[in-house]
């Protein structure tokens, strides 16, 4: 806070809450059988095009999910998500790691039999960087050094070169104290050290300090091969046999002359032994541990992945080797991951081994079951907005996808009728319709099923409207607005030829009310157009508040629109000052609402109120961190029944709507 002391004019900046944008209301989500594509795997598509390409190019026989993508995209659909729901499953080798624990899966990419074969071939001890891959051992000769001074002189500048700031020195005779002094910078023949020498030294042999246990930083001479995430094992034979292992954290080169170029190694951690740099012979070799992956069809050329790593820093690493460039398999870490400690988790040596068969997809004996797992992958996936299911018109799969919605509270469910349904009876839309309320409207029901051309285009077929309508549903929010129900004479189907069965506006006298859409066909010839936009709260118990698609969507719409607006206030002191910021926000959210049409009124104030004052935020709540803030809106309803009145009066007509 800005102290006043001296009389000025001051300027204080101040940040008002950020205004609330509006969320997305027509991404819509699909799930059914499909030729081909990942399994029970939400995938966002954004054409017609990236659907054929990655779940075929026809349909599967005897299922409509292809023609409710392709109708979602012929009426103005953008976005979508699509599940592949199926009952096949991938063949899948593991691979076992040198401890024997496992390590990898090796998966096919088919699901179900693979034609051809495949077979893997594990080479588990293959080394990228071998000798003479060495620790640099540079050595001179000090041609001798004075007490307190930081230079040390060597008798040849060939050798002073070979050192680099960062090096500790080490020479004979040399005191505790100034063993592993510190090179600052090197200077032709001289080096400088950080700090001042304890004692005169006389003419003698100068080397790198010895590695000890603990030590992350190594010189490495012919290592241009060494990158991050490399597995090293450090080995010396003489004077006695030592072995370490260490993961590379970075590399730097140094270049000594034309001819000698070295590689400061960092590593992750510190070496656990320690290695002796003054036996002579006593060479330190650097290996780093790969391993060779290959892939064999049956027909057709094998591919083999050298040199792979299992580090994701590694240049080779196989999830990046192997993933998108082999056209039969994927190659993943187990879950739970491997815990052996490197190199000793690499996949051991496999002779050659053919990779097991999955199950074949069997659209036909998929289960309700099936379709609630892929419903319960979407929960995930906050960008949706509509959500389908063309194949499946049974009540335990409708039932599903509306309790889905309305635990999620931010999606609404488009349900199909039955094929071939009378309008009532004993085996009727009607009847159907009577199992799926959605007490506040969370749901809409279609009825009959569209007429459109076949995936040859060669005959007509009959297929579930869902994907149209919600094609129809992001059309009208692009073109109006969510506010604006998805019906009326704007809302004609494209790409639909005809409806599979008329409907007469008597007929639809007793389904509308019970909340039946009825899609109709007005003339010989004419479009099938969307006529009806009651959710399946209206009717059969349902709450009359919630009873058109249009309120319900917008509802959905302001509520999340405003919970992902008020985020930036979670955590913020609970008093006033902010109570006037979030009640500005949302004023000015519902204004620009009300001025698009979304609510009803001749002025913003009449058209929503926004409050949060003290009588809803006592104390004792302010106490337990809560603000509670009430909004109401009155939402523009549509024009379902347009009544004209007409009288005769002596001037002529009166007309008057009511």
């Amino acid at each position: 806070m800005t102290t006043y002391a001296t009389p000025e004019v001051y300027i204080d900046e101040f940040e008002p809450a950020a205004p609330i944008s509006g969320v997305g209301t027509s991404n819509a989500a699909f799930l059914g059988p499909c030729m081909q594509g990942p399994l029970n795997t939400p995938t966002r598509l954004t054409s017609w095009d990236q659907f054929t390409s990655q779940f075929g190019a026809v349909p599967v026989p005897g299922f409509y999910l292809w023609y409710a993508v392709r109708g979602f995209y012929e009426n103005g659909g953008k976005t979508c998500f699509l599940t592949r729901v199926s009952n096949a499953s991938y063949g899948a080798l593991t691979l076992n790691d040198g401890t024997a624990a496992p390590t990898l899966l090796v998966k096919a990419l088919q699901a179900g039999v693979l034609s051809p074969g495949v077979s893997i071939t594990v080479d588990g001890a293959v080394h990228t960087v071998k000798a003479p891959a060495k620790l640099f051992r540079p050595t001179g000769t000090i041609a001798g050094a004075a007490v307190n001074t930081r230079i040390i002189t060597l008798t040849l500048a060939s050798d002073a070169e070979k050192f680099r700031p960062g090096d500790r020195l080490s020479w004979a005779g040399v005191a505790a104290a100034d063993d592993g002094a510190t090179v600052a910078r090197v200077n032709g023949a001289t080096l400088e050290i950080l700090n001042p020498l304890s004692q005169n030294y006389a003419a003698g042999a100068l080397r790198l300090m010895n590695p000890a246990a603990g030590a992350d930083t190594l010189r490495v001479e012919a290592g241009a091969a060494i990158a991050p995430g490399m597995v090293l094992v450090l080995k010396q034979a003489a004077p006695a046999a030592v072995a370490d292992t260490a993961v590379v954290k970075s590399v730097i080169a140094e270049r000594i002359n034309g001819t000698l170029t070295t590689y400061r190694v960092t590593l992750r951690a510190g070496i656990a032994a320690p290695f002796n740099f003054a036996a002579a012979g006593g060479d330190v070799t650097v290996e780093s541990q790969e391993f060779t992956l290959t892939v064999t069809p049956a027909t057709g050329s094998a591919r083999v992945y050298d040199g792979l790593g299992m580090d994701p820093d590694h240049p080779r690493y196989y999830g990046r080797i192997v993933n998108g460039a082999d056209p039969y398999v994927t190659v993943r870490a187990m879950d739970p991951p491997n815990v052996t400690a490197p190199p000793d988790d690499r996949p051991a040596t496999l002779a050659i081994t053919p990779l097991p068969n999955g199950a074949a997809d069997n659209p036909a004996t998929l289960t309700s079951a099936d379709y609630t797992a892929a419903l319960a992958l979407l929960e995930a996936i906050d960008d949706v907005n509509i959500v389908a299911i063309p194949d499946r018109q049974d009540a335990a799969v409708q039932g599903a996808l509306i309790q889905h919605c309305e635990s999620l509270l931010d999606r609404f469910a488009v349900l199909d009728a039955a094929p071939g349904l009378a309008p009532f009876g004993a085996a009727s839309v009607d009847t159907q319709r009577a199992g799926l309320t959605s007490s506040r409207g969370y749901a809409a029901l279609y009825y009959p099923w569209l007429s459109v051309m076949d995936s040859a285009g060669v005959k007509t077929l009959n297929v579930p409207p869902s994907g149209h309508m919600a094609g129809v549903y992001a059309r009208t929010d692009q073109l109006r607005g969510v506010h604006k129900a998805p019906a009326g004479t704007a809302c004609t189907v494209t790409g639909a030829l005809g409806v599979e069965r008329a409907i007469t506006h008597t007929e639809q006298e007793g389904l509308n009310p019970n909340g039946v859409n009825v899609i109709r066909v007005f003339y010989a010839g004419g479009r099938p157009t969307v006529w009806g936009a009651r959710t399946t709260a209206s009717g059969y118990g349902g709450d009359a508040n919630w009873q058109y698609v249009n309120i319900r969507r917008l509802f959905l719409y302001l509520e999340e629109s405003i919970q992902e607006g008020l985020r930036g206030a979670v955590f913020e002191p609970n008093n006033p000052q902010l109570w006037q910021k979030l009640k500005r926000t949302l004023t000015d959210f519902l204004t620009r609402s009300w001025r698009e049409g979304a609510l009803f009124g001749e002025k913003a104030e009449k058209a929503f109120y926004v409050r949060i004052d003290e009588d809803i935020n006592p104390f004792s709540e302010q106490q337990l961190g809560r603000l509670h803030i009430e909004i109401g809106v009155r939402p523009s309803y549509p024009a379902e029944f347009i009544i004209v009145r007409i009288g005769i009066w002596d001037g002529g007509s009166e007309v008057s709507e009511g």
